[in-house]
């Protein structure tokens, strides 16, 4: 039986091109506010987290918990997410539970009975990969989130598919990939619905809600990390790049 703790549960989702925060309780979601902030994620974070607090009444340290989408996704965006949700957490004394983007992404498909190929990221040649399922609230991956070239796509993809199975292609790069590879329509239906492209809070919220999964606090909130999986773009005046 999938069971969720009590109290509200504020989700920070910062990964993609929406900044967003959202709450849920007891595996509902409650408020959710999204904007694509552009270069202000910082600030308009900071904006929604209060806005939605206040909706409802809600101190920080009323909270029971804070979920933080950690990556794969943007380089800037991951740390201002993963710094607002320790703040947060250092100043009220609670728990902050690490989501996967990917796991948060592939929610709303949860009962679609088929696989879930995530496809993300697509930049200068490489593209963030996840294949997976949901067994009721957990992720059970097959091919785990990685960077890869985008050519080596359709060869991960069919190392992992079982017979004729059909997946389904889901992420704002399905379309990009398969410009390169039409040839990935044999194996599977791309979702283009593009409310399936944003990485939403609402989902972050609802899955750090679970009993069970793994939080940090206190002193641990240091070894919170984003799942980078690839270099940042930007380069410092002078130097000659990075190795991604």
């Amino acid at each position: 039986m999938i069971e969720f703790i009590d109290g509200f549960v504020l989700g920070i989702e910062t990964s993609g091109r929406l900044t967003g925060a959202a709450l849920a309780r007891e595996g509902r979601l409650v408020a959710e506010a999204c904007l694509d902030s552009c270069a202000s994620t910082q600030e308009t974070l900071a904006g929604q987290v209060q806005g939605l607090l206040s909706a409802v009444a809600l101190r920080p340290r009323e909270l029971a918990r804070i979920g933080v989408s950690i990556g794969p996704g943007s380089f800037t965006g991951l740390r201002v997410g993963l710094a607002a949700a320790q703040g947060l957490a250092v100043g009220a004394d609670l728990p902050v539970a690490p989501v996967p983007s990917h796991h948060a992404l592939a929610w709303p498909w949860r009962e679609s009975g088929r696989t879930l190929t995530l496809l993300t990221g697509l930049r200068r040649g490489l593209i963030f990969l996840e294949i997976g399922t949901f067994e009721g609230l957990s992720w059970s991956p097959m091919e785990a989130a990685a960077c890869f070239p985008v050519n080596e796509v359709p060869e991960r993809i069919r190392a992992v598919r079982s017979g004729s199975e059909r997946l389904l292609f889901l992420g704002e790069a399905v379309d990009s990939v398969l410009a390169i590879h039409p040839e990935l329509l044999e194996f599977g239906d791309p979702i283009r619905d593009p409310l399936s492209w944003s990485r939403r809070p609402g989902p972050v919220a609802i899955l750090a809600a679970r009993k069970g999964i793994e939080v940090r606090s206190g002193r641990d909130l240091d070894s919170l990390a984003p799942l980078y999986l690839r270099g940042a773009d930007a380069v410092r005046p002078g130097a000659v790049g990075r190795s991604r």
